[in-house]
């Protein structure tokens, strides 16, 4: 009878162990990184991104209208070794100058750390100076209104934040720069590289006298192919931006005066209808040099669409509204540097807000559809289109003092 026990003891754990649930996976460790000298409604300068795994790092200056820096540089790094997740963003800019020196820094500099969920932010202004009053070095947060701009220093991950309360220079109302832009993001979780650790089984049955012949095992389904952000703004249900007889450029990455072309120019007649080209909520909307009367379109995804070179605003385009699909914006014309040009839409697609992707593929897809959403713009409206733009001077003008 004792030497039974221990035979009992083995199998009522091993029942036990049966029984028992194995733990839920735990979420693989995650880690990314962005960092840009500066960012903006004036442009990008030298941007470095990476997840997960790696290390980007890019160099760069400016010399643009409102926009001066003699040299930076920007780095991004991030690891997941183990689960353990780390990244890190630095970004640093020498010889400021913002919007005809209206606020001039000698140095900014700035860095994100993240680690075990959380983010620590790091780095100093040095030489700062606002409409002609010296700031001195501030290595903390600050805050200033003066010469028509609200300039903020140290915050977060923006090293110094300039956006004009009022028209400056020839810059437009609500116009933004930060220098020394940077995010990072670390959590940990399960080793991305590890094999999985089988759930433990009830010991086997002993096996019947016959074996029956093995059912054959039915194949393992191929994996879905990863679908790109085109593909999937391709098939999404959008809106064509533009309403009427329109011909869109293949002209993305052509060579312009202030770099690569980073949209499409879609053709049509002087006042045609610029839509919303899903739900979404304005911003930024205004008037700027080269790109005229513009507006930015985000959707809840996180998806951003750009639209330049408007005759005239609609009295929906307001910073911060919420638009649907098909909503009017405005009317199609040459503002901006597009005078010398046809009229046209300057359209531009960033999927998740990053990087601006060529848009022909996609806008051909949403044209060839030719759908418009019930509630947009034709339902209200239908397809009278004698709406001209001069109707709308006055709401353009008041957006842009606003």
């Amino acid at each position: 009878m004792r030497l039974r026990i221990p035979v009992l003891a083995a199998a009522a754990l091993a029942a036990v162990a049966a029984l028992v649930p194995a733990a839920p996976a735990q979420a693989p460790a995650r880690a990314t990184a962005h960092a840009a000298v500066a960012s903006g409604d004036l442009g990008a300068v030298g941007r470095a991104a990476v997840r997960d795994e790696g290390h980007d790092s890019a160099a760069g200056a400016a010399a643009r209208p409102g926009l001066e820096i003699a040299s930076g540089r920007a780095s991004a790094r991030a690891s997941r070794p183990g689960g353990d997740a780390s990244a890190r963003a630095a970004a640093t800019a020498g010889g400021v100058s913002l919007f005809d020196g209206l606020v001039t820094a000698e140095r900014v500099s700035r860095s994100a750390t993240a680690q075990d969920g959380g983010v620590s932010y790091d780095g100093a202004v040095t030489g700062l100076v606002v409409a002609g009053r010296d700031r001195g070095d501030p290595v903390s947060e600050h805050s200033w209104r003066a010469g028509g701009a609200r300039v903020t220093v140290n915050r977060g991950g923006e090293g110094l934040r300039v956006r004009l309360m009022r028209p400056v220079a020839g810059f437009a109302t609500g116009t933004l720069v930060v220098v020394g832009d940077v995010d990072a993001e670390a959590v940990d979780g399960a080793d991305p590289d590890a094999t999985p650790t089988p759930a433990p089984t009830a010991p086997p049955e002993p096996a019947p006298p016959a074996t029956p012949a093995p059912t054959p095992s039915k194949p393992a389904k191929p994996a879905k192919p990863k679908i790109t952000p085109e593909q999937r703004l391709a098939r999404g249900r959008f809106v064509f931006p533009v309403y009427g007889n329109v011909r869109c450029a293949d002209d993305f990455g052509a060579a312009r005066q202030i770099g690569a072309h980073e949209g499409n120019d879609c053709f049509a007649a002087f006042g045609s209808p610029v839509l919303a080209v899903a739900d979404g909520t304005l911003n930024r909307v205004g008037t700027l040099p080269i790109s005229g009367n513009r507006l930015w379109l985000e959707t809840e995804r996180g998806d951003s669409f750009f639209y330049a070179h408007l005759a005239a605003f609609a009295p929906e385009a307001v910073s911060g509204r919420k638009v649907e699909a098909g909503a009017l914006l405005g009317f199609l014309g040459n503002t901006g540097d597009a005078e010398p040009t046809p009229p046209h839409l300057h359209f531009e697609i960033h999927p998740g807000d990053k990087d601006a992707i060529d848009p022909h593929a996609i806008l051909s897809a949403w044209e060839a559809r030719g759908a418009i959403p019930s509630g947009g713009w034709l339902a209200r409206y239908g397809s009278d289109t004698e709406a001209r733009p001069g109707a709308l001077v006055e709401v353009r003008d008041f957006i842009a003092g606003e």
